[in-house]
């Protein structure tokens, strides 16, 4: 009788990653995501941006959307916003390198 099971693959060969390479990747996103949110506060052209985003028509109906009344949440609610936004561009660069690299290691 034959066998019809198939041998198993290896990890490598699926795609899967260790638990120190995802611990790796995460970590280098955390400290992209701080980083990218730092320069909001101390280079200027990302204190320009944030400024002109928050006085968007678009940003001051989160305001309403959200119950928004007094300084501080709206400070806040800025803050969310730089958070996301920095977490966003950072995964986007930490996922970019990652293809980069994995076309450089194919070659």
């Amino acid at each position: 009788m034959k066998s019809t099971l198939k041998p198993a693959r290896s990890a490598a060969h699926l795609g899967e990653v260790s638990i120190v390479t995802t611990l790796a990747r995460t970590a280098a996103l955390v400290v992209l995501t701080v980083l990218i949110a730092a320069s909001a506060r101390f280079l200027p052209p990302a204190v320009h941006l944030v400024q002109y985003v928050a006085g968007t028509q678009a940003w001051q109906s989160l305001y309403t959307l959200f119950g928004v009344e007094s300084g501080v949440e709206r400070e806040q609610l800025i803050l969310i916003g730089i958070v996301l936004a920095s977490f966003c561009v950072a995964l986007a660069a930490q996922l970019g390198a990652l293809a980069l690299w994995a076309r450089i290691r194919s070659r």
